[in-house]
């Protein structure tokens, strides 16, 4: 396997879809500031004292299926079409998993350093704080943002293994 190239793909593509799902953040957050409610430290949503509204719902759906349905689902497939013609013996199972876990662990440590700790702890943008809660020193909690990622962690496992069960199956 060429290690290289199945790492340029995952990391390439994970960027890709990284830009994508902030630009998708920040137009939620537009749309409605509490519909990443969940994801924000327990004291913050204790102060902002209610629950998601139902514009919120709606846009967190909306969310969901624009950065995995039409974001995260294209580029992988993109990724593994990219590199199954890039590799000399085609895209096996062991380069799928790898290319697929990597663009999900790009995408979480994005998501980590970028989102949460440089963007959402260290500017505190206006439009990322929920009414009422502004100046909250919880926002500035690195440790509970790399909680949450590390949470999360465990899917990038599960899409490297899904991706390369599929990669396989079509190989």
């Amino acid at each position: 396997m060429q290690w290289s190239t199945v790492v340029g793909y995952g990391v390439a593509y994970g960027l890709a879809l990284s830009v994508a799902f902030t630009v998708a953040v920040f137009v939620g957050a537009a749309f409605s500031r509490d519909f990443l409610l969940d994801d924000y430290p327990p004291a913050i949503r204790r102060r902002y004292g209610k629950p998601k509204s139902a514009r919120g719902r709606r846009v967190a759906v909306c969310f969901g299926v624009f950065v995995w349905g039409a974001c995260g689902l294209p580029l992988m497939i993109a990724a593994m079409v990219g590199l199954d013609g890039a590799l000399d013996g085609g895209l096996g199972f062991p380069s799928a998993a790898l290319c697929a876990a990597l663009v999900f662990a790009t995408l979480t440590v994005w998501d980590l350093v970028v989102l949460d700790w440089l963007i959402f702890a260290g500017l505190r943008p206006r439009l990322l704080a929920l009414p009422g809660t502004e100046g909250m020193a919880e926002y500035r909690d690195l440790g509970f943002h790399l909680a949450a990622a590390a949470k999360g962690s465990p899917l990038i496992v599960v899409v490297g293994l899904v991706a390369g069960g599929v990669a396989a199956l079509f190989a």
